[in-house]
């Protein structure tokens, strides 16, 4: 606390959040179209991309081959997917917040629902974020049933399964009582005043700091020993009905070495099937999520606590948990890396060992943003609760940013971009001398790397020109065989004349899906006709066969616009509900969200999955099913909420 106040006052951070109670909500109740299942089980279908083989990642569409499980929106709905032709929503249940994704484990579905303290009923004594964990039994599709109700106060960042066991990482705000905030603003003239005539890297800000550490630092325990930890700590409800606690005693928490924001950071691991839900807490925040089958790493780097400007040289700090199949996750240790984090690909564990990707810290203006460059360093437990630098290549395309990253085993990728994407290859065989070994420059960049062999890359980015103009979504086929001279083997633009184009893919990697040599993605492009002066659109999936011997062709598209007239407006559902027409509200009767010329954008594709030799395609309206290998082929469509 006392260092959150010291860098409030003198080049940091602070803020303070305030909320509500309200009483709980009770469980939705589902509607169910009933169930008429057919046909044989399919044994081919695709589950939700990856990072690291056997850690499942949350995401919003799940699928057991015979029935397909989305979490959209405000709903959860049950599809019977097969047949295929034969598909038809069982059920849904509508949720009371935004979903956030689901886990399959067997029989159970578990649902993370965004919400709040106020609408989820938590004590709290100011409004928060909150999260919902339901586990749903779905052992009878057709009226799936809530069969344990979660309620945590903090934001859901991210989750992981492995082995069965969810573990979910969720931020958490700690209140800074009104009186240590006073600290931050109070004219006591024993404070030194800030240096403003001094540039921030000059000594005489942390001179100031040191000063102001020393007079508060008696006032800041005071205050801190008279606080109830009812007040600070986080708090849970484990069952529907039970009564809202602190998740933690304060004696249940870890505390980093690190200075860190007062935040919380909690790991919630939940076993469906037994139902054992344990809970470790760190005084830490962190938002890039990254897990192997034996730990759990949060990074965060100092951009989340640390103002624009400041003498700090920009970091970013790793925190380990120890995955364990029958009891809480482990707070094992911590270590920090120079620079920023891009995503979770910027992380891997290999062998043991932590290879991180960061860009060095740099200002928006002057030299600083040209002599920023890119880093690979590989970290190492000590053996006593450290995770240590052991090997690092820096210096890597100065000035540019990057763009996507993936390690597999002792080879890592990296992209950067400023005018031109450069894909440098790593060497990580040996983790104490990491070596950049090759680099290929091509107009536009990647954001996402997929490995199709060892030899083979196939990367969603932007196509582009020499000048750093963006043209179009590109499809690329990136052959590595030769390490050192890695070249472009195949490319393919989805433009589709004069306009601009965009996909869900290329910073979310579950909306990419690949198997069978046929990568299908969101794509959402804008034509504008020079003669009429209109501008059409296209909002679906578009599916192209990509092999390093065949090249890249599309081979279809999935249009998901018209199901935006057979379905409910769910926009006016949620956001206008009964307040049109009424006297007194700015809403006209009859006027609608959906009844704009662009209705195409309120049925935007979200994800694809494939079973057998079916494309099934998922929006915010609905599903679509067409042919995998002719895509604009439609077999069958389910509409989630319909007229």
């Amino acid at each position: 606390m006392l260092e959150q106040i010291v860098r409030a006052r003198y080049g940091g951070y602070g803020w303070l959040e305030f909320g509500a109670v309200d009483d709980a909500v009770d469980a939705p109740a589902a509607e169910s179209d009933g169930d008429t299942r057919g046909g044989d089980a399919p044994t081919d279908f695709t589950t939700t991309n990856v990072q690291e083989e056997g850690v499942d990642e949350v995401d919003l569409v799940k699928t057991n081959g015979t029935h397909m499980f989305v979490a959209e929106d405000r709903g959860f709905h049950v599809l019977d997917a097969w047949p295929a032709e034969d598909a038809h929503k069982l059920a849904t249940l509508d949720l009371d917040g935004w979903a956030q994704g689901l886990f399959l484990v067997g029989d159970k579905a578990v649902v993370f629902v965004g919400s709040d303290t106020d609408t989820l009923g938590l004590t709290t004594d100011r409004w928060d974020s909150a999260v919902r964990m339901l586990v749903i039994d779905v052992s009878d599709p057709a009226h799936p049933s809530i069969e344990r109700t979660v309620d945590i106060q903090g934001w859901m960042t991210d989750a992981r399964m492995v082995d069965g066991t969810i573990y979910a990482v969720l931020n958490q705000s700690m209140q800074m009582p009104e009186a240590l905030w006073n600290l931050v603003w109070t004219d006591d003239p024993n404070l030194p005043a800030e240096p403003y005539d001094k540039d921030w890297d000059d000594p005489a800000w942390e001179q100031a700091r040191a000063k102001a550490r020393t007079y508060l630092a008696p006032k800041v325990a005071k205050i801190v020993d008279q606080l109830d930890l009812a007040d600070v700590l986080p708090s849970w409800r484990t069952e529907a009905g039970k009564d809202v606690t602190e998740m933690y005693a304060c004696d249940d928490l870890y505390a980093p070495s690190e200075d860190s924001p007062l935040q919380m950071l909690s790991i919630v691991s939940l076993d469906p099937a037994t139902g054992r839900l344990d809970s470790t807490g760190l005084e830490a925040s962190g938002w890039t999520i990254y897990a192997s089958q034996d730990n759990l790493y949060v990074a965060q780097s100092s951009r989340w606590w640390w103002g624009w400007a400041g003498s700090d040289e920009g970091v970013t700090q790793i925190h380990r948990f120890a995955l364990h199949a029958d009891s809480e996750p482990v707070y094992t240790g911590a270590g920090e890396v120079g620079g920023w984090i891009y995503d979770q690909f910027a992380m891997s564990e290999y062998e043991g060992d932590l290879r991180v990707v960061t860009t060095d810290f740099a200002t928006w203006w002057g030299e600083g943003r040209q002599e920023a460059a890119n880093n690979v360093s590989v970290l190492r437990d000590n053996g006593e609760g450290s995770l240590d630098v052991i090997g690092k290549v820096g210096g890597i395309a100065p000035g540019e940013q990057i763009q996507a990253v993936r390690m597999i085993k002792d080879k890592g990728y990296v992209v950067t971009f400023e005018q031109v994407d450069p894909l440098f290859t790593i060497d990580l065989s040996d983790p104490t001398k990491p070596e950049v070994v090759g680099e290929l420059e091509i107009p536009g960049f990647s954001g996402y790397l997929h490995p199709i062999d060892d030899d083979h890359l196939l990367a969603v980015g932007r196509s582009g020109t020499e000048q750093g103009q963006i043209t179009g979504l590109a499809v690329n086929i990136f052959d590595v065989s030769d390490f050192a001279k890695p070249t472009l083997q195949h490319t393919y633009t989805i433009n589709h004349g004069n306009g601009w184009s965009w996909s869900e893919a290329l910073w979310d990697h579950h909306a990419f899906t690949y198997h069978r040599d046929i990568l299908t993605i969101p794509a959402t492009y804008e034509l504008y006709d020079e003669q009429s002066g209109t501008y059409d659109g296209f909002s679906g999936t578009v599916s192209v066969r990509a092999t390093p011997d065949g090249g890249i062709q599309e081979i279809g598209q999935v249009d998901h616009h018209d199901l935006v007239a057979k379905s409910r407006c769910l926009w006016d559902d949620w956001y206008l509900g009964d307040e049109r027409g009424k006297e007194g509200t700015d809403v006209e009767p009859g006027w609608s969200y959906c009844s704009w010329d662009y209705g195409y954008w309120y049925a935007q594709v979200r994800r694809s999955v494939y079973i057998e030799d079916n494309l099934f395609t998922i929006s915010d309206y609905g599903v679509k099913v067409n042919d995998l290998e002719h895509p604009d082929t439609e077999l069958g469509e389910v509409v989630f909420y319909p007229r």
